[in-house]
């Protein structure tokens, strides 16, 4: 038996047109999953499903406002009318407005909690109970390392939706697991993403130090480096864990920041 099999699974992907989402989707289609892509744009969502279409044809985009919970039921409705059931959620949806705490505005606020916190609740919420229905699935929810460290470019608003998100986790996943349901988050740290793009380029000495903090020496792959642990949450190698977050951030929060261990240092013991 192959327990990290994910094929022919429904998998529901949040901001799937871009980022995180986007790489996460590639790597289930390439696995022979049947992948629903749901982004607010139409648009965007369409051109992805396009280009997802040379891995396989089991792919289609559902528009949907994460934010807005009567958008995701329905959402939901037509995956299931489309493909029948949902077998993985993975809530990759998010936002970040990178300002001190005394310049963000309610409006800045608002937009960050709505779209990463408030909108993966709605995305858990409305796909649960057909996973209750069915007594089997897997729910993933990605947050941040930002959840339990602080950095220069995780600011209060963003590093507490990733905070709640994993607080929620944990919460639901003693709720669903009686129902066979796993719910479970991964940590990134920093990515090379869409959602960095203004980071990197008008942020560079930042952005140098940001990199300089992970141990490893580099930022993060989505595909290279979130596409095997997804896979693992996403199938029965994982039936016993339950809101669990693993970091994927380069040892970034074991190494709290440090960088600055000499090559070689463990040669003389």
């Amino acid at each position: 038996m192959n327990y990290f099999d994910v094929k022919d699974k429904v998998v529901i992907i949040t901001g799937a047109s871009s980022g995180i989402g986007r790489g996460l989707s590639e790597v289930f289609a390439k696995a022979g999953s049947k992948v629903v892509l749901v982004n607010r744009s139409e648009e965007k969502g369409a051109i992805a499903e396009k280009e997802l279409k040379e891995f396989t044809p089991n792919v289609i985009s559902i528009p949907a406002d994460v934010r807005d919970r009567n958008s995701v039921k329905e959402m939901c409705k037509k995956a299931v009318e489309h493909f029948g059931r949902i077998d993985v959620l993975i809530n990759a949806a998010g936002i970040i407005i990178r300002k001190l705490s005394t310049d963000m505005t309610d409006e800045d606020w608002n937009n960050q909690i709505d779209t990463n916190l408030k909108g993966c609740f709605n995305c858990c919420v409305e796909v649960a109970p057909y996973m209750m229905e069915q007594r089997s699935g897997k729910i993933i929810n990605i947050a941040s390392n930002a959840a339990i460290r602080v950095g220069i470019h995780t600011p209060a608003a963003y590093s507490a939706t990733k905070a709640g998100i994993l607080q929620m986790s944990r919460t639901m996943g003693i709720e669903y697991i009686r129902y066979n349901i796993n719910v479970n988050v991964i940590g990134p740290g920093f990515f090379e993403t869409n959602m960095n793009v203004d980071f990197r380029t008008n942020h560079k000495d930042e952005y140098a130090m940001v990199k300089k903090q992970i141990p490893q020496g580099r930022a993060g792959d989505v595909i290279k480096d979130l596409g095997g642990v997804s896979i693992f949450l996403a199938s029965d190698a994982c039936s016993h864990m339950v809101g669990q977050m693993i970091y994927v951030d380069g040892g970034n929060t074991v190494g709290d920041g440090r960088s600055d261990i000499p090559e070689g240092r463990m040669a003389a013991s």
